[in-house]
């Protein structure tokens, strides 16, 4: 069987690799696309009493396919932010990529491309569906750091892209030797893992993680919630319906009325994994949390004033008490 599998025709081996290629593509254009949030890896890491100093940070993207027949078949915008999605927007990872299949490497190939003014865009940044029909001449390719094609291809269930060896260099600056970049991406339905490292000429990492561990972004589900609060018996209750959070850590900060006086809050929504010392329990959960205080106040001066929890599959999460109703429900797929 070894010797007949050998002796196969060269182009009917490079027609089962086009096919296997063609589907990477499609898997990409239907996964990639959403929004990614770290902070479930980062709450975890905290809560597992990891070193603070090999902590992941918290970090947010987004992938946006748009219809931009002048660039390219198969468009995608990305975006980043460090911190979550309202956090220090991150000019290097604006970018425009294009996909398309190469049956030379026997892979997906993604590309970048830089705005060349990247400031009459960056106010669609949040929004990328609104650059639809965006022109050829508003984009050239990447350089640099951000320079680097991905390859994608299937790996056990998931799909892996690889930049290419050596094909990303950024020049000597800031007191910094020239490096070579090397990056890894690991998709699935679910998650989206990301590694970089840069390295001068003899091999020194320069940019990225000591322990070249990735980050973890998972990917966002969008709910639709209400509060309901009413600061006792007799008082006119608050309530906002139809907000949207998504469930990786997002949150929303509303104040507590009570007559004259007010209180900041927030409520979080958080999907991912939740750690038990005793070993039971260790599995994904949904957890809404509602704090009466603000997001960037100290952690022990929070109250927790509601708590819901479930399982990381359910549609739905909320609670109520007798002075706060607070509901959550997945906004279904179209």
């Amino acid at each position: 069987m070894l010797l007949a599998i050998c002796a196969m025709s060269s182009p009917a081996i490079v027609g089962a690799a086009s096919i296997e290629v063609k589907t990477a593509l499609q898997q990409l254009m239907d996964m990639l696309p959403g929004e990614y949030d770290s902070e479930p890896q980062r709450f975890f890491e905290a809560e597992y009493k990891t070193p603070v100093n090999e902590q992941h940070a918290r970090m947010y993207r987004a992938f946006t396919l748009i219809d931009a027949p002048e660039i390219g078949p198969h468009v995608l915008v990305g975006v980043g932010y460090e911190g979550d999605k309202y956090g220090t927007f991150k000019d290097s990872e604006f970018l425009v990529w294009t996909l398309a299949t190469d049956d030379a490497t026997r892979a997906v190939r993604m590309t970048p491309w830089q705005f060349k003014r990247p400031a009459d865009f960056a106010a669609f940044a949040t929004d990328a569906s609104k650059l639809k029909g965006l022109p050829k001449a508003a984009v050239m390719p990447a350089t640099g750091a951000r320079g680097c094609a991905m390859l994608w291809q299937p790996l056990n269930g998931q799909l892996r892209g690889r930049s290419e060896t050596g094909a990303c260099r950024e020049a000597a600056a800031g007191g910094k030797p020239a490096q070579t970049f090397d990056r890894e991406w690991l998709l699935n339905a679910d998650e989206l893992w990301i590694n970089f490292a840069g390295r001068d000429a003899k091999g020194n990492l320069l940019t990225g993680r000591v322990d070249q561990t990735p980050w973890r972004f998972g990917k966002a589900r969008p709910f639709e919630c209400f509060y309901t609060y009413r600061s006792g018996a007799g008082a006119k209750p608050q309530s906002v319906n139809g907000f949207r959070m998504h469930d990786r850590g997002d949150l929303y900060r509303f104040e507590l009325k009570d007559g004259e006086q007010t209180t900041p809050a927030f409520i979080e929504l958080i999907r991912g994994m939740w750690p038990s010392n005793s070993g039971r329990n260790y599995t994904d959960l949904l957890r809404m949390r509602v704090y009466a205080g603000r997001p960037e106040d100290d952690p022990k001066s929070l109250k927790l004033i509601g708590n819901s929890i479930g399982s990381a599959a359910t549609d739905r999460v909320g609670f109520s008490s007798q002075t706060l109703s607070a509901r959550c429900k997945l906004v279904p797929a179209k």
